[in-house]
């Protein structure tokens, strides 16, 4: 009998039947837009209608998740005379097993390279601590068995976390999970997850670092255009049927200071985009003593403060850093300067700078990150005119979004497999 974890995976949709001993597995696609943007290959529904008709056979159609496989089984035995259906065979459109053997588990990937195939009990289990993407069922196919999905189904037999940014993993959690090597982070960030505990636990701790990098600076470009030129205000006016005001209020970025606190790589990125429009550009990193980017002046936190014309927060969540942008530091800006952020909610007072921003010390602010996380409907910073919040959004572009995914999956089987991964040391 199929695992209930994974039967409760095959969809609906599908038809199933058994014959004797024998199981028949075809596939049969219809039009579906995620298997057309992942460009695969479909067995024709035609195949279906030709010759002998294979309705005639009992068949298994079934699909991983929501996302049909690119397999199709015919037992062997049961072809018996039926040669249109051996002609298709022979054009490599069916791969023939024998049924038997297979009996009772579910094929789930096939390595076209030495047409091996591997079962369920074969792959290491991957407990998603969040709904899994259809869409990126790809990166798994052949490679891993998904469990969990949103829920604790499979926690206690998993191999691996794929972990996403909101539940927290401590020792709790781990203790849940007796044969658990690795969890790894869908992002950068991992301060859901307790580095201490996990390796109490064992476990090691992963995180993808490079994933995110191009997409969150492209974003945070886009909000330090969007609050310095005040796209909010034209735009409701647009809308309103007004025309320009008389006098300008954006900001020229040219020839302006741009502060950027922390100096990791999405940070570096901007940097040399915002070098590239005219800005000068400042960061303060308490661990960094030179910029790795030509022409960045590294400053005392206090000098970027008093001087930027447009700061942009690139430090972690720590506890060093909550509440880093508070009233203090917030009165310390250069009146009429404008806040970024797309690191953390939590490096940032929301009171605190909606009073700055209240005051007109702050002209405004562009924040891709809140606490809490999204903001409540009609939270006052949501009404502002010169404040733009998108809700963690960063990172999602299209290529973005799937990299995160990628490189957190092979981080984790990489670690299974005793190959390099990007791990997260535990602080000493």
């Amino acid at each position: 009998m199929f695992n209930h974890s994974i039967a409760s995976e095959i969809q609906s949709s599908a038809v199933g039947f058994l014959l004797g001993d024998s199981l028949m597995m075809m596939n049969h696609f219809g039009d579906d837009e995620s298997q057309k943007l992942l460009g695969e290959d479909r067995i024709e529904p035609s195949f279906e209608r030709q010759g002998t008709e294979a309705r005639d056979l009992p068949i298994f159609a079934f699909g991983i998740g929501s996302r049909q496989t690119d397999l199709s089984f015919v037992p062997a035995h049961s072809l018996g005379d039926l040669e249109p259906l051996g002609q298709q065979m022979d054009q490599r459109r069916v791969d023939v097993v024998d049924a038997g053997a297979i009996r009772g588990e579910l094929i789930i990937g096939h390595d076209a390279a030495n047409a091996s195939f591997r079962t369920m009990a074969d792959l290491p289990l991957l407990f998603v601590d969040h709904p899994f993407p259809d869409l990126y069922r790809d990166l798994v196919d052949g490679r891993a068995a998904l469990v969990g999905l949103g829920t604790d189904d499979g926690l206690d037999i998993a191999n691996a976390i794929i972990a996403g940014a909101t539940r927290p993993w401590n020792a709790d959690a781990f203790a849940l999970a007796p044969n658990l090597t690795v969890i790894s982070r869908v992002g950068v960030g991992y301060d859901n997850v307790n580095v201490a505990d996990a390796a109490a636990a064992g476990v090691v701790v992963c995180n993808a670092p490079l994933a995110p990098m191009v997409s969150t600076a492209e974003h945070t470009l886009a909000l330090m255009f969007a609050v310095s030129k005040h796209l909010p205000h034209q735009i409701a006016r647009a809308k309103s049927g007004l025309p320009g005001e008389p006098v300008g209020r954006s900001l020229e970025l040219d020839g302006k200071t741009l502060g950027l606190v922390g100096l990791g790589r999405i940070a570096c990125r901007v940097a040399v985009a915002a070098q590239a429009l005219g800005m000068e550009v400042i960061a303060a990193d308490p661990v960094v003593e030179e910029s790795p980017v030509a022409g960045v002046t590294i400053v005392s936190f206090a000098e970027l403060l008093a001087t930027s014309d447009v700061i942009s927060l690139h430090a972690p969540a720590l506890e060093s850093t909550y509440h880093l942008i508070d009233a203090d530091t917030l009165a310390a800006m250069k009146p009429g300067a404008y806040l970024v952020n797309c690191a953390r909610g939590v490096l940032v007072d929301h009171d605190a700078l909606l009073a700055a921003i209240d005051s007109g010390h702050i002209a405004g602010a562009g924040l891709d990150v809140t606490q809490p996380e999204p903001l409540p409907a009609g939270h006052p910073l949501l009404e502002r005119s010169n404040v733009v919040i998108t809700p963690h959004i960063a990172s999602a572009s299209v290529a973005g979004r799937r990299r995160l995914y990628e490189h957190a999956i092979d981080n984790a089987l990489a670690v299974l497999e005793g190959r390099p991964a990007t791990v997260v040391a535990p602080t000493p």
